[in-house]
């Protein structure tokens, strides 16, 4: 029975720390931040990863939990890079794209970009010279040329789910000289041959020729002169470009998990020519290596000799104190990826990545502006918790993860979790806090449903009480949410993530709009800017009760701003309306909480504890 768990993790332990995948969210921050301090060559990288990621854009887009990106236009910023860097054929294909999602991404910033497109290669192009002496018209009639459809990407993560006929898209400028334009006008090239032999017989009068990459594996994304033309089919493996420009090409086929595969070839004026990759996997070893192979061979035998001598050592791993259960649901794999995605990581010789001196063993959570994982140093296991890669140039929002730290150290209760140390490694903060099993209040809702309304009493008055300790120290809580709240199997309840908690001593701090919370969970008067006070978070936790006692929230919407308007409008309908059976003083405790004026809510979380824990007492 070990063996299987011992191949299992040395699969885990070889795997090539590249085939990792980084969130398509991340990398667009990641590329927003680069484009916005001029480092648009990060910038365009980062935005082609968001969308192999995710190619559909849009707006109010789910990320994770409850949280939004308001604007996902990765076609018309990755077309802005490409601007700034001059790759003008490049900024012509991602705005081609995104005229083909219609109004998805807005067409007025389309149409901009667009000119500017345009304007860039009027720049560029030389001269008219003289007209030539006018040729005796053709006896015969001249034939014309069809309209052929654009030439469709052969990666499935890059085909729009219903994309705006290619007929009625807008033709884009193309530089002077390039494929597709022939003395200076706009030409479109026919259509791609699916299967077969390739025919190279171009246009009349064009020195054009055809290629053809086939790729093994298929779906292999190509760059023909560093400019990306597409990706070979994932099932034949196969990519037709017509009106390739005679004379020498350089090609490079990529994918994820695989080396590059970089070649250099001659197209024939009017003929076609083949270019066929064998990708070879990050982990292989050369065959022209014996060496190697006999290394990999002793790495793997002691990796295996030491998970043995483990599982014989601890037949039978326990969970500590603290520590977290197996991983719950909603958890992600950890994203080890190169060096900018995954801040202050590097991966060891077996793929295992490491934080300075903690070994990063899963991901626990991702929220907006940092990620948890599960981390070793010796023999402690702790909760580590790093920024984004896309925010640790925000001078702003380092203050406040480090803030973060040191209110936490000063909250010792039962009831919060508890923050262990923090530090840098080399410019990335990060702290630690207690490892804590159970699950968030949200997985546990999510699961379970509607809980007993004794069972949700239990759970609010443990939140209330580390409320009450929290506003004692001149701390408010700001961002309380399920998401928030640890759940452990004993039924000791944790609060956790002050990221945008507010002190007495920090009140000199402004906060942006992304960091005042989620809409779901956010009381009226930070919605209408009167600010925060400890009833904000009295507000906050009547929410949860309510979701605890219905399993929903009171308001919902379309977006974003027609809950937050809700918030400051509407009155929540009484739980009993969705839930037969709460009792009348209970829903009474849930609505008062709920009241749009702070000073109609009960006066602090101590008196929310005492009312609670009245109700539990006369219910028993």
């Amino acid at each position: 029975m070990r063996a299987p768990a011992a191949a299992i993790a040395l699969a885990f332990l070889l795997a090539p720390a590249a085939a990792r995948a980084q969130d398509w969210d991340e990398a667009y921050r990641l590329g927003l931040a680069a484009l916005a301090r001029g480092d648009h060559g990060r910038a365009a990288e980062a935005f082609r990863r968001a969308i192999a990621r995710r190619p559909e854009p849009g707006r109010n887009i789910p990320t994770y939990g409850t949280n939004i990106e308001a604007r996902y236009f990765p076609y018309l910023r990755l077309a802005e890079a490409c601007l700034a860097l001059g790759q003008l054929e490049a900024a012509r294909e991602a705005l081609e794209r995104s005229a083909s999602w219609g109004e998805r991404e807005p067409a007025d910033e389309r149409a901009k970009l667009v000119e500017r497109l345009g304007a860039a290669i009027a720049q560029r192009r030389p001269a008219s010279p003289s007209p030539p002496p006018a040729t005796p018209a053709p006896l015969t009639p001249p034939v014309a040329s069809p309209v052929a459809e654009p030439t469709p990407t052969s990666n499935p993560a890059l085909v729009p789910a219903a994309p705006v006929s290619p007929r009625s898209a807008p033709l884009l400028p193309r530089e002077p000289g390039h494929p597709g334009q022939v003395d200076g006008r706009e030409t479109r090239p026919g259509p791609e041959p699916s299967a077969g032999p390739v025919s190279g017989a171009p246009s009349a009068g064009t020195a054009a020729g055809t290629l053809e990459i086939v790729s093994q594996p298929a779906g292999a994304t190509v760059y023909i002169d560093d400019e990306p033309v597409g990706a070979t089919d994932p099932q034949t493996g196969r990519l037709v470009k017509t009106g390739i420009a005679s004379g020498r090409h350089h090609v490079r086929l990529t994918r994820a998990g695989y080396e590059d595969t970089i070649g250099d070839l001659n197209v024939a004026p009017g003929g076609a020519a083949v270019f066929r990759a064998t990708l070879a996997p990050l982990s292989a070893v050369s065959g022209g290596a014996p060496m190697g192979l006999v290394a990999l061979a002793l790495v793997a035998i002691g990796v295996v000799i030491v998970l043995a001598w483990v599982a014989l050592r601890r037949p039978e791993e326990a969970v500590r104190p603290g520590e977290r259960t197996p991983r719950s649901r909603g958890y992600e794999a950890d994203a080890a990826t190169p060096s900018g995605i995954s801040p202050g990581a590097r991966s060891d010789e077996l793929g295992q990545e490491w934080f300075g001196e903690f070994r990063l063993l899963e991901m626990l959570g991702k929220g907006g502006m940092a990620s948890v994982f599960k981390a070793q140093r010796r023999s402690e296991l702790t909760a580590l918790k790093r920024p984004l890669a896309s925010l640790l140039d925000d001078s702003q929002f380092r203050e406040r993860f480090l803030r973060e730290a040191e209110i936490g150290r000063t909250l010792n209760h039962p009831n919060i979790v508890r923050i262990l140390e923090r530090g840098d490694v080399g410019r990335v903060p990060y702290f630690t806090m207690e490892l804590l099993p159970g699950e968030t209040l949200q997985e546990y809702i999510a699961r379970e449903g509607p809980a007993s309304p004794r069972t949700a009493v239990a759970i609010a008055v443990q939140m209330a009480e580390a409320l009450d300790f929290a506003h004692s120290k001149g701390v408010v809580h700001r961002d309380l949410k399920p998401s928030n709240v640890m759940l452990l199997p004993d039924g000791t309840v944790k609060v956790m993530d002050f990221g945008i908690a507010r002190a007495r001593r920090f009140e000199g701090m402004t906060a942006t709009a992304a960091f005042l919370g989620t809409p779901n969970y956010v009381a009226p008067e930070m919605i209408d800017g009167r600010g925060t006070e400890p009833r904000s978070d009295l507000y906050g936790l009547g929410l949860i009760l309510y979701e605890l006692l219905t399993g929903r929230t009171p308001f919902s919407g379309d977006s974003p701003f027609a809950i937050l308007k809700k918030h400051c409008t509407e009155e929540p309908p009484p739980p009993s309306s969705l839930q037969p059976g709460v009792p009348a003083a209970l829903e009474a405790i849930v609505l008062r909480l709920l009241r749009k004026d702070p000073a109609e809510r009960p006066a602090s979380a101590e008196d929310v504890v005492v009312a609670l824990r009245d109700w539990l007492n006369r219910a028993a």
